[in-house]
């Protein structure tokens, strides 16, 4: 769409061949950093972006990683990565963005993407589900946290996306199990462009008078 990215994730590879597909290459610049590896310094990490590429108008945090644990399995190391990846890392990351000197005031937007497991009642999805809630509550809070600032803070929940995470999780379920969960969405499976569309609509002036809220994406499941 024109906008300059600053995309992030942990393998550079895959990054590059991203800014490749893109529209605007040019407009592309990828940042290869493990989220996880020191979370302490991530507010510091944005304030160096805001150096390199100048002033931040968005953020969208989206992790793409899941976890089945039903609640025999139930392991508080695992339970507290999914926290930090879900909640932590998004948490302050954003601290980084409302930093005055870092974005750009009026017009900033802070994206989460949280997950219809955070909404639905399916087994084994405690946790990670647990997690996402918590960002959709923060996204709320925050909200009203930094509106004198001018910083619109939204969260959005999708259902099954046909992503590697998505088809991952599909693999877990037996044959019968897949066909029943595929038929129990009336507009089918979401694709990433269906969630990304949504993400750049409310980091657009489009999206001006809209903030605090969870957008449920999944196409008619829940």
């Amino acid at each position: 769409m024109g906008a300059t990215v600053i995309a992030n994730g942990r393998n550079r590879e895959k990054l590059e061949a991203v800014r490749k597909e893109s529209a605007h290459p040019d407009a592309f610049h990828a940042e290869a950093l493990d989220l996880l590896a020191d979370m302490d310094a991530l507010p510091l990490w944005i304030k160096e972006l805001k150096e390199r590429y100048g002033k931040l108008g968005g953020l969208v945090c989206c992790a793409g990683h899941a976890g089945i644990m039903p609640l025999r399995d139930y392991s508080r190391t695992v339970a507290g990565r999914l926290l930090d990846i879900h909640f932590h890392v998004p948490l302050l990351l954003a601290k980084g963005f409302a930093d005055r000197r870092n974005n750009i005031g009026d017009g900033s937007s802070i994206v989460f993407i949280s997950s219809a497991a955070a909404l639905a009642r399916e087994a084994g999805l405690a946790a990670y589900g647990g997690a996402k809630a918590a960002l959709m509550a923060a996204a709320a809070v925050l909200s009203k946290e930094l509106a004198p600032q001018k910083i619109r803070v939204n969260a959005l929940a999708p259902a099954v996306v046909r992503t590697p995470m998505g088809e991952e999780y599909l693999s877990f379920l037996s044959d019968e199990a897949q066909e029943k969960e595929l038929a129990s969405y009336p507009l089918g499976l979401g694709e990433p462009e269906d969630v990304a569309q949504m993400a750049a609509f409310l980091l657009s002036g489009a999206g001006k008078w809209i903030t605090g809220q969870t957008i449920a994406m999944d196409g008619g499941r829940y």
